[in-house]
């Protein structure tokens, strides 16, 4: 049985949930608060601690972060942050609640299920738009990046469970900008997901990406893994030999349209399969017509909170708990503004430790990244409540005195994973002047904290510790955080007093990410815990989302220590039609999507989405066809 993860803070994050430790990394969902009761959901991915001196995998850690920046696009899993901590590389990126499609494979196979074609076909399609996109991506002068995904494999897939589609890791993607350069004959990528080019350690470009993506369709299609064999070898001689069957061979139920466009991706020349994932997207979009790329979607989010229906009740559990404490761990830090004075006196911190330049992104190329996206290089670890005491006698060294509170606690001390003691309290001397001190504390009952500091020479700092107990409340979701009483040394006081929790709204909507107007003022995005308000006052509250009818309702704020909750479900909107015009030389009749619509030049209103322009002209026999994406509330010109 696998312990239970213990939320933690990590540098401005508080990890709240392990999501999954991989051969070299672990990944972790987390929380970032600000201002305004503003919380942030990510996922944090960080290399595990014994690989941090693998060179060759922190400059692919590196490039990941440096390719992924520039790929803003809804297919694409944005990357927020990079940077490094305890001597650790670590990414903050989107969040995304769902499965891996590799997850959603074995989960059907375990149930004797395949996933419906329609979805296959929607996933695929999703997966081609973000490809292309990465594909064709230049920099700010307009010159291509060349970027090749090259790890297109079901792990790599992520499908959330509201339907959305997104490419993660690009880990080992070929780019201009990549700093790491695969050595010759050295292959990188699962070795069953390759195309034969890269199997063979050939050049490679995109279309080696769109034989991936041929591949997962393939085994969507199927639930049989296409190239697996009993051996590496076996399987990599058997992709660059292309030794494949269509789908229709283990599926019955495939019609022969959707075999040939699985297999013209899966061709072993490239000038035989599509010319780009573009192409491809558009064949899907044609086989998937007359259903829309956005009712599969929604269909298929439906299929997803079935097929998961429990996990998605844990993972929710997992993390409202973990959000608890987080907001717990993060109030503490935020209201313990009065440090105890070890002479007897108290007094307000006079000081806050700045993290060194060396915390900052090594990685010069990865800031000036982050800086064009607006995202400012910070400083890695929350600046401890410290206060700065010079000592009397030149000392080479600094120090550092530590207290735990509430006042009885007890645990075991460590200096940069070492055990240094045990006990309420300690001081630290002979401390290196200008280096990253890391102080762990391990108390039982209460969750592990973890601080990293500096001191310089001939100082010393003192840091009061305030740990959250493990223990769940007896009443309500809501963590109290122990008063701070300065106490003088000589007179301990064992007395703790609980501090009221002021009051809480809890605002959530049906899709999540609704920006929230509290009184005509932007507060945050859903889920938002906020704490700003005064017990009974009367708030007139909005839920503002792109797509959807905004909803205004009144709330009340509760008494100290409740906690109102709000939940609303907003109403998609009807999408705006968009219009195509058509022109050709001459004249032609027009027929969309198989209806006759007029004769050119003309111009119709269409719902957005994809469809199917053919043009006619019976007297000298001229016949042409185009499939166009029409955009609400534009207008697309359509020349043949």
């Amino acid at each position: 049985m696998s312990t239970p993860f213990s939320p933690e803070s990590y540098g401005r994050y508080y990890l709240v949930d392990k999501i999954a430790v991989g051969g070299m990394a672990e990944v972790f969902k987390g929380l970032r608060f600000s201002d305004g009761g503003f919380q942030m959901l990510l996922v944090i991915k960080r290399i595990l601690q014994q690989f941090s001196e693998n060179e060759e995998f922190i400059q692919m850690f590196i490039d990941e972060a440096k390719i992924s920046v520039e790929l803003q696009h809804p297919n694409i899993v944005k990357i927020y942050d990079f940077g490094k901590l305890h001597d650790n590389y670590f990414l903050a990126m989107e969040c995304v609640e769902g499965k891996d499609l590799k997850s959603i494979l074995r989960t059907l196979a375990k149930r004797r299920k395949l996933l419906p074609p329609e979805f296959a076909v929607y996933i695929a399609h999703e997966m081609c738009k973000g490809l292309d996109y990465a594909h064709k991506k230049a920099d700010i002068e307009g010159s291509p990046l060349g970027i090749v995904h090259r790890d297109i494999s079901p792990s790599n897939i992520l499908i959330s469970y509201d339907g959305d589609i997104k490419i993660a890791d690009f880990g080992i993607a070929k780019a201009q900008i990549s700093a790491y350069n695969t050595k010759d004959g050295v292959l990188k990528g699962k070795f069953e997901y390759m195309s034969p080019e890269q199997a063979s350690g050939k050049d490679i470009d995109f279309r080696s990406d769109v034989f991936s993506a041929g591949i997962l369709l393939h085994e969507m299609l199927t639930g049989r893994r296409l190239f697996k064999t009993d051996s590496d070898i076996k399987t990599l001689e058997k992709i660059k030999a292309v030794d494949i069957n269509p789908p229709s061979a283990r599926n019955p139920r495939v019609p022969r349209r959707l075999d040939d466009l699985v297999m013209k991706a899966l061709t072993q020349n490239t000038a035989d399969r599509y010319r780009d994932a573009k192409e491809m997207q558009t064949a899907l979009a044609q086989y998937l017509y007359p259903a829309t790329p956005s009712l599969t979607a929604d269909q298929l989010a439906v299929f997803m909170q079935e097929l998961f229906r429990e996990e998605i009740s844990e993972e929710r559990g997992r993390l409202q708990e973990g959000t608890r404490i987080a907001i717990g761990l993060n109030e503490q830090v935020a209201e313990l503004d009065v440090v105890e004075d070890w002479s007897g006196e108290s007094r307000s911190s006079t000081a806050i430790q700045q993290a060194p330049s060396s915390r900052v992104p090594i990685a010069i190329a990865v800031a000036a990244i982050l800086a064009l996206l607006g995202v400012v290089a910070w400083a890695l670890t929350r600046a401890p409540e410290t206060e700065r005491i010079e000592v009397t006698t030149e000392s080479p060294f600094g120090a550092l005195q530590v207290r735990l509170r509430p006042d009885g606690a007890s645990g075991v001390f460590m200096l940069n994973g070492e055990k240094v003691g045990e006990g309420s309290s300690i001081l630290l001397e002979e401390l290196t002047p200008n280096q990253n001190q890391t102080i762990r504390i391990e108390a039982e009952g209460f969750f592990p904290y973890e601080e990293v500091i500096t001191v310089d020479a001939g100082e010393r700092l003192r840091l009061p510790v305030p740990l959250v107990s493990s223990a769940a409340p007896e009443e309500g979701p809501e963590v109290t955080a122990p008063e701070v009483t300065p106490v003088a040394p000589e007179k301990p006081s064992t007395a703790t007093t609980d501090a009221p929790t002021p009051p809480s709204v809890v605002f959530r909507s049906t899709p999540a990410g609704a920006g929230v107007y509290v009184n005509d003022r932007l507060i945050g995005q859903t889920p938002l815990t906020w704490r700003a308000g005064t017990a009974g006052d009367t708030l007139q509250v909005r839920y503002q989302l792109a797509g959807y009818s905004s909803t205004s309702f009144s709330a009340t704020v509760p008494d100290e220590n409740q906690q109102e909750r709000v939940s609303k479900t907003l109403k998609a909107k009807a999408a705006e039609p968009g219009k195509v015009r058509v022109q050709v030389k001459g004249w032609a009749d027009v027929y969309v999507d198989g209806r006759a619509s007029g004769q050119t030049p003309l111009t119709l209103e269409l719902s957005a989405g994809s469809h199917t322009i053919r043009v006619q002209n019976p007297e000298t026999g001229y016949e042409a066809q185009k499939t166009v994406d029409v955009v609400s509330g534009q207008l697309t010109k359509v020349t043949l």
